[in-house]
């Protein structure tokens, strides 16, 4: 859950007012975004998801590590993007 919910996170912070400033746009890129967040292969949150699918399936709980790794970095990325243009923009 910590994993699909930092993707999604910075999914957000991708989408936020400093980065698109039509409200529009915002909604349409947060919408593709959180739709590539869960289809594309390299995604922390389809990797997560994957994890849950195959514990579900095999009875055996595996700590999707990598995926909330790569999902921790992901956010601070897309933070620090949102963060570093606000300033320059404000």
């Amino acid at each position: 859950m910590a994993a699909c919910a930092l993707t999604g996170a910075a999914v957000g912070a991708l989408c936020s007012r400093p980065l698109v400033r039509r409200r529009g746009y915002a909604v349409l890129a947060g919408g593709i975004g959180s739709l590539l967040a869960w289809v594309l292969a390299g995604s922390p949150a389809r990797g997560a998801v994957s994890a849950l699918v195959t514990a579900a399936r095999s009875g055996h709980v595996p700590l999707p590590l990598p995926a909330l790794a790569g999902a921790l970095l992901l956010a601070g990325g897309a933070g620090a993007a949102a963060c570093l243009v606000a300033a320059r923009r404000g």
